[in-house]
């Protein structure tokens, strides 16, 4: 059975490879890419928090990221390529 702290892991490392798109593409500015997503801005702000803390902010959704991955020209599978679940 996979641990809650590695399901934890594998989320913050997701969070993080967005984060480096979201820099790349609007600068950072987490008005822009709510637009482009259709959140609000603090629905951004709370999901990449957990880059501060894995215990604080947002846990990202599927749905999210699909959402946060088409604003960002990028596909899901990219994210989630090369991690892999620690025993």
């Amino acid at each position: 059975m996979i641990k809650e702290n590695e399901i934890k892991r594998l989320k913050v490392e997701i969070t993080k490879r967005l984060f480096v798109l979201h820099q790349q593409k609007f600068g950072g500015n987490n008005v822009h890419l709510a637009k482009a997503t259709g959140c609000s801005e603090s629905t951004i702000r709370n999901i990449f928090s957990k880059l501060n803390d894995k215990d604080k902010g947002q846990d990202i959704t599927i749905g999210m990221a699909f959402r946060l991955c088409y604003a960002l020209d990028t596909k899901l599978s990219d994210l989630v390529n090369g991690l892999a679940v620690k025993d």
